[in-house]
């Protein structure tokens, strides 16, 4: 006696259309949060093309997302002209101030308005002695004249950079320790005449990690030893006046240099 055939569950041509358009809507959702309009226009096509729906609606979301996209170019590449406007006065300023050192000592004053930030860089033949983290005493009023030019908003970095050649001697076990310790002796100059605040100040070594000469010379390495002092002008305006700002004023403490 032959057995009797199952009857398929009817459920399941409902059930596999039901997954089929939770799939679409996680992938629709996913895509339109990139706001890539190429993306989004390539999903849709497929997605029409695999569920055989029409596409009044998705053409007019495409069209909208393109428009979107578009705009939001146009908005970075004004913002970008924006700043690069309010940095210039700061710039040029600097510029000015420090002229005389930069045809005398090779001080460089820089722009870099894709982070929203100025670049003074000082050689170590005005502000180092070799191998050692002890300001100057000239320095001291290269640093000076950075007050007119830092708010309450400002961020100021200093960065350390030597040579590549080891650390012979000294204190210091590397280049790490000299270039950080040069760092942190510049921001607590700045902080101790009242430039800056403890919570403005930030202290980055880098060692040789970032030189300006790959010449094995005595002149690129001459180059290379520097101090970098970086200043934001509207950080902790930007980041409101307070929230989500990264202070330094522990680290500053713990690198101060040990008379």
């Amino acid at each position: 006696m032959a057995k009797k055939k199952c009857n398929d569950a009817p459920w399941l041509a409902t059930f596999a259309d039901l997954m089929s358009l939770l799939m679409a809507v996680f992938v629709l959702l996913f895509a339109m949060s990139t706001l890539d309009a190429h993306k989004y226009e390539a999903i849709v096509k497929s997605l029409t093309h695999t569920l055989g729906h029409g596409s009044d609606l998705t053409q007019t979301q495409v069209q909208y997302f393109k428009q979107a996209d578009e705009q939001r170019k146009v908005e970075q590449d004004q913002d970008g002209e924006t700043t690069i406007e309010n940095l210039k006065p700061l710039y040029e300023s600097l510029v000015e101030t420090f002229a005389m050192a930069s045809r005398q000592s090779d001080v460089q004053v820089s722009l870099d308005p894709e982070k929203k930030r100025v670049h003074i860089s000082f050689p170590e033949n005005i502000s180092f002695p070799t191998g050692s983290a002890e300001l100057k005493p000239g320095f001291a009023v290269y640093l000076s004249k950075l007050q007119p030019y830092v708010t309450e908003f400002s961020r100021v970095q200093a960065v350390g950079h030597t040579d590549k050649r080891p650390v012979v001697g000294g204190r210091f076990k590397s280049n790490w320790e000299l270039s950080s310790a040069r760092a942190a002796a510049v921001v607590q100059k700045l902080i101790e005449n009242g430039i800056i605040q403890s919570r403005q100040a930030e202290v980055v070594g880098v060692a040789d990690t970032s030189p300006l000469s790959l010449a094995e010379t005595e002149a690129g390495y001459a180059m290379n030893r520097r101090v970098e002092i970086v200043i934001e002008p509207n950080y902790f305006e930007d980041e409101g006046q307070g929230e989500n700002v990264r202070t330094q004023s522990i680290s500053v403490e713990e690198m101060q240099i040990k008379k």
